[in-house]
């Protein structure tokens, strides 16, 4: 094979340029830049919330049933689960081999599929975990001398914003009071149509539920169905039917004042002195950390002066400075190491041996980025 190339110049100053393009778009199109290596942990996690309950309630009504019916799923190796005050986690470690979005879909199937959990459990949370989620690529600061409500607004709106940016697909908010919505029954109007606070409490329980209703089974995978009546918002709980007499209908609205405001956790968010909400910009799987940074940067600066009075947006702890750092210090490093190449061998031996010593390092550097994608390898500060 060298004895061929070296008797076909052309052939072999043809596989050198196609060496170094290939490399280039495999850089700039394939490989995923980000700030550390990431990976996914070989389970799948399930996250479960059933407001006020106790960790043996949780236990029985949670972590029993879903227990149940993922014990005979395929290409498990182990159930590990937790029950907590008002919560469950639940680890399904796969076998060797097996693929984890499959099991996952087959988890989210059979879980959508039981019918027994009590009405104030929320929605399971299924997912794979992976080390990109721990760790933000930058956050945005929203701040101002607003009240919590119209902060929380303001907060909720940017994330929209951000999320509707093609270079982002998702986001983490904190720093914000937990959200509750109040219902205050009037004792009088109670009285008047001859209900209790126990109906007021049987219509929220039966009317605000998200059901499964099954699942349907396709050539690409399991597809859960749900019957979704839960209810999220103020409007959405006062429009709950209550009871129904003489073709009337009578709501919560009619007969309670709902509030949609905040529980009272002592918790307290300030950044440069003002009270503020926190938004963390998370990479996913194919992302670039860059492009992500500098999204968010230019939404920034075209928005800020449309944003209301006193309300400020800033962008803080931005790791995707360390990546920048090591990608100019890579590209100096290069250039250095080629002009000292070029100029001791120059000196020592032959110009033209020393110029093809140096074309052949951006030769391999780039056949080793063009390899990069088969072996699973991103572009990270430790690669």
């Amino acid at each position: 094979m060298i004895r061929w190339f070296a008797k076909n110049d052309i052939a072999s100053n043809l596989l050198l340029v196609a060496i170094v393009l290939a490399g280039l778009y495999t850089a700039f199109n394939k490989i995923s830049l980000e700030v550390e290596p990431s990976h996914e942990i070989g389970e799948v996690e399930i996250n479960m919330r059933f407001r006020g309950a106790s960790p043996q309630d949780v236990q029985e009504h949670i972590v029993k049933p879903i227990e149940r019916t993922l014990r005979d799923l395929p290409g498990v190796k182990l159930i590990d689960s937790k029950a907590r005050s008002g919560s469950a986690n639940i680890d399904v470690e796969a076998e060797e081999g097996v693929d984890l979005r499959e099991l996952r879909d087959e988890v989210e199937t059979r879980i959508g599929a039981i019918n027994t959990f009590p009405g104030e459990t929320e929605r399971p949370e299924v997912h794979i975990p992976n080390t990109s989620n721990w760790r933000e690529v930058l956050t945005v600061a929203i701040t101002g001398e607003l009240s919590e409500t119209e902060l929380y607004k303001t907060a909720r709106r940017i994330e929209n914003e951000l999320l509707n940016l093609p270079e982002i697909s998702r986001t983490d908010m904190r720093g914000n009071q937990p959200l509750e919505i109040s219902i205050e029954a009037d004792d009088q109007k109670l009285s008047d149509y001859g209900l209790s606070f126990e109906d007021l409490v049987g219509a929220v329980r039966r009317s605000s539920l998200a059901l499964s209703a099954g699942s349907l089974r396709t050539p690409v995978g399991s597809i859960m169905i749900r019957t979704d009546g839960q209810a999220y918002t103020q409007d959405d709980f006062a429009k709950i039917v209550v009871t129904a007499a003489d073709g009337a209908q009578i709501r919560i609205g009619d007969l309670a004042t709902i509030k949609d405001g905040f529980e009272d956790a002592q918790m307290m968010t300030r950044f440069n002195g003002k009270p503020a909400i926190m938004i963390d910009v998370l990479r996913a799987e194919d992302e670039n950390a860059i492009k992500i940074s500098d999204a968010v940067h230019r939404y920034i600066d075209q928005t800020s002066d449309f944003l209301p009075s006193g309300v400020g947006v800033s962008a803080w702890d931005d790791e995707s400075i360390r990546i920048r750092g090591r990608l100019s210090t890579l590209g100096n490093s290069l250039l250095m190491g080629a002009g000292l190449v070029l100029l001791v061998l120059g000196l020592f031996l032959r110009p033209m041996l020393a110029f093809w010593v140096v074309i052949g390092i951006p030769i391999s550097f780039a056949g080793g980025v063009l390899l990069m994608p088969y072996f699973g390898l991103t572009a990270n500060t430790t690669s």
